[in-house]
């Protein structure tokens, strides 16, 4: 419980951190909390009791925030190549070199074997951690500038302006472009977006993660072929790329929900 304790203190002193993660803070409590709206009752009693109360959204950027803090160095700061899975020009996710210390889709695949093939050896702070883990890393797949170049650091070094203010790539996808998309809290994302069937959920949550990286990498090979250095972007580019920004958010929340179910379900 200590360790739960510190946890939360440090996500909350944090809470207001830099916004280079991956959809931003808003952004994974979007996902999460589709998620959450679409666990059976089974997988939803085992999320609480991991979570020990505590809703997904709450633990939705824990990821990002333990990963950079120094009171846990030489344990989580070993996930931050966990977070993206770069693929330069020229290559495709099949063909270009693994990051030797880790990437998104294997810290995934990773973590979905472990809870759902090995729960029974994992220690309750284990699954907790894998649990927060799964939550955070099927949203940052469906971002996609963390399938971006390692030559520009996924967008990082990509410099543009965005309605005349100086940004780069990788900051507006994160939660520039989202905020201008609409401006409404996490629960109104859900509230207007998630209105599928069930046979739409079926269809959208099928596949694996490499399918579903696949899929975000040919996003990001658009929105690299229509972008230049120092240009300037604003309405148009919402237009253009608000469809992209919804359906992501709702892949990634069903998704999530179905790997949940069907680990704990």
């Amino acid at each position: 419980m200590k360790r739960y304790i510190c946890i939360l203190l440090l996500i909350f002193l944090l809470f207001g951190s830099t916004d280079v993660f991956a959809w931003g803070q808003k952004g994974h409590a979007i996902v999460a909390y589709v998620a959450e709206k679409h666990l059976t009752r089974k997988a939803r009693k085992a999320v609480d009791e991991i979570l020990e109360g505590k809703s997904m959204v709450y633990y939705a950027s824990w990821l990002d925030n333990i990963q950079n803090s120094p009171y846990w160095k030489g344990g989580y700061d070993r996930t931050k190549t966990w977070h993206y899975y770069n693929v330069d020009e020229g290559y495709t996710p099949q063909t270009m070199p693994r990051n030797p210390k880790g990437d998104v889709l294997t810290a995934l695949n990773m973590v979905i074997d472990s809870l759902e093939n090995h729960q029974k050896e994992l220690s309750d702070s284990v699954k907790f951690d894998y649990l927060c883990m799964l939550i955070h890393l099927v949203g940052d797949m469906h971002c996609p500038m963390h399938v971006g170049r390692l030559s520009d650091k996924g967008g990082n070094w990509l410099v543009i302006k965005w309605f005349g203010d100086k940004t780069n790539l990788h900051t507006l996808w994160d939660s520039k472009l989202v905020e201008s998309v609409h401006a409404w809290s996490y629960t109104e994302w859900q509230h207007n977006l998630d209105r599928c069937t069930k046979a739409e959920f079926k269809e959208m949550s099928a596949g694996t993660p490499e399918d579903w990286l696949l899929e975000t990498w040919k996003i990001t090979v658009d929105i690299y072929a229509n972008v230049k250095t120092d240009e300037n972007y604003s309405y148009k580019y919402v237009y253009d790329y608000a469809p992209v920004v919804e359906r992501q958010f709702l892949l990634a929340g069903y998704r999530l929900a179905a790997l949940l179910n069907r680990i704990f379900g």
